[in-house]
């Protein structure tokens, strides 16, 4: 049995090529994200920011019936 040398060097061309496309696509798309993307999205805010909510299990107390009032009103509106 005679292998067709020629058609598996160009399978093997375009597998390479194919491969090689693929991790320049990603690789430039994950440049594009890092560039666009802050660092951390989640971190302290810089400038005039306020403090919108405060936190349930902070040292300060407070009504948990605002809360469960705000959450039926979400529920029932959607807003």
């Amino acid at each position: 049995m005679r292998v067709p040398y020629r058609r598996m060097m160009e399978a093997l061309r375009f597998l390479l090529l194919f491969v090689t496309c693929t991790l320049l696509s990603y690789g430039i798309i994950t440049l594009i994200t890092a560039k666009l993307l802050p660092d951390n999205p989640y971190g302290e805010p810089h400038g005039n920011a306020v403090k919108v909510v405060k936190l349930v299990n902070s040292p300060e107390t407070q009504d948990l019936d605002g809360y469960l009032s705000r959450l039926q009103l979400f529920y029932v509106t959607g807003e």
